[in-house]
C-alpha cells in the first residue's frame, strides 16, 4: 500500500495550530520555505512568544522556544568543505547553502558572514515576529549593526541583555540607543566616548563599563538599584569614591552585591572608613560568590558591615588602582 503525502494544508485550523505547536523553530523555518501559503501560517505556531538571542562575535542566532533552544549560525563560503552540505534556503532575497550541522543547529554559508548575520536575523524576525532577549555587537561597522538595532528598537521598548561595542557608531547613536531602549539585566558598554556623554538612564542589574573614564559619580549614583558594578579605565578619584562608599555603607545601594573599580587616579593610600588599610595582608582569604551566573571572588578583603547589618569584604588593591566590594 502507497503511503498518502500528509495534507497540512487540509486540517481544520484547531487541528493544524496542534501539529505547527509541536514543531521546533528550524522545522518551522524550513516549512515557511515551501510556500508562501506555508509562510502565512507559521504564527499559528505561537512564535511570538520565541525569543531570539543575537551574538554578534559567533556569528549566531539562538532561538529560545517554549521546550527547545535552537541555533542559526553564519559562516563565510570557505567553510562550506568542512560540512556536508543539505541544498540551500532563502533568507530575504538571498538564496545560499545551508548545513543541518545537527537538529539543533543550521548553518548558513555567505560571501560575508556578517552581511550573513544581519540577513538570516532580518528574516528570522520576520517569520516569527518574536522579541530579541539578548543582542551582543562587537567591532563590526556601523553599516552591519545600526539596521539591527533600529529594528530592535522599533518593535521593543526593553531588553534583557545588550552588549554595545561597535566600530563607527557616534556618540548621539549610542546615546539614542540607551535612551529608547531599557536594559532590565545585564548592560555591558564598550564603546568609546570622544566626548562625556550626559546622564544615561541605568536600570540594569548588571552594568559593565569597560572605557568608563567618562563616568562620574553623578553617574554611578544613578546605578542605585544595580546588583553588579563593573568599571574599567576610571578616572574616578578619592575624593569620589569616599562619599560613595559611605553611601553605600549607609545603605543608599541597597541592591548592591558585587562592585568593580579599576582607576589609576586613586592615590596608593587610598582607604575609608577610618580604617587604616582595605586590605588584609596578615591572614588574606579568597571569598566567592556566583551572581548572575559568573563567579565574583575577592582576595584579602576586610570586614565591613554596613548599617543595616549586612557585612562584605572589601578590598583596595594600590598596585593595580582596583576597589572592590563582594557582598558574603
Amino acid at each position: 500500500m502507497t503511503e498518502q503525502p500528509f495534507k497540512l494544508f487540509r486540517l481544520p485550523a484547531v487541528a493544524l495550530r496542534n501539529v505547527l505547536q509541536l514543531m521546533n523553530p528550524i522545522e518551522l523555518f524550513d516549512l515557511s520555505q515551501c510556500s508562501r501559503r506555508a509562510l502565512s501560517i507559521i504564527p499559528l505556531s505561537g512564535s511570538r512568544k520565541f525569543k531570539l538571542l543575537l551574538n554578534q562575535r559567533s556569528c549566531s542566532i539562538h532561538i529560545l522556544a517554549p521546550s527547545n533552544i535552537k541555533s542559526f549560525r553564519m559562516y563565510e563560503n570557505s567553510y562550506q568543505s568542512e560540512h556536508i552540505l543539505h541544498g540551500t534556503r532563502t533568507f530575504m532575497d538571498s538564496t545560499v547553502k545551508i548545513s543541518h550541522y545537527s537538529e539543533d543547529e543550521l548553518y548558513s554559508f555567505w560571501d560575508d558572514q556578517f552581511v550573513g548575520f544581519k540577513t538570516v536575523f532580518f528574516h528570522l524576525s520576520k517569520i516569527f515576529n518574536c522579541a530579541i532577549e539578548s543582542a551582543r555587537f562587537d567591532s563590526t561597522p556601523a553599516v552591519i549593526n545600526m539596521p539591527i538595532i533600529d529594528l530592535i528598537i522599533s518593535r521593543q521598548s526593553e531588553i534583557k541583555e545588550l552588549y554595545v561595542d561597535s566600530k563607527n557608531l557616534s556618540d548621539k547613536y549610542v546615546i539614542e540607543i540607551f535612551n529608547k531602549l531599557r536594559v532590565t539585566d545585564h548592560l555591558v558598554i564598550c564603546h568609546q566616548f570622544s566626548m562625556p556623554p550626559p546622564l544615561i538612564p541605568f536600570n540594569s542589574k548588571s552594568i559593565d563599563i569597560w572605557k568608563s573614564y567618562w563616568v562620574t559619580t553623578e553617574h554611578l549614583n544613578s546605578m542605585r538599584n544595580s546588583t553588579v558594578i563593573q568599571l574599567n579605565w576610571s578616572t574616578l578619584t578619592d575624593r569620589d569614591m569616599i562619599p560613595f562608599l559611605n553611601n553605600w555603607k549607609s545603605g543608599q545601594f541597597p541592591n548592591l552585591q558585587y562592585l568593580f573599580i579599576k582607576s589609576n587616579f586613586l592615590s596608593k593610600s587610598f582607604t575609608a572608613f577610618g580604617l587604616p588599610s582595605l586590605q588584609d595582608t596578615v591572614n588574606p582569604q579568597d571569598h566567592r560568590r556566583i551572581i548572575f551566573n559568573y563567579q565574583r571572588s575577592i582576595h584579602g578583603g576586610v570586614d565591613v558591615q554596613r548599617d543595616d547589618g549586612v557585612v562584605a569584604k572589601v578590598r583596595f588593591d594600590n598596585g593595580e588602582g582596583v576597589l572592590q566590594i563582594l557582598v558574603l
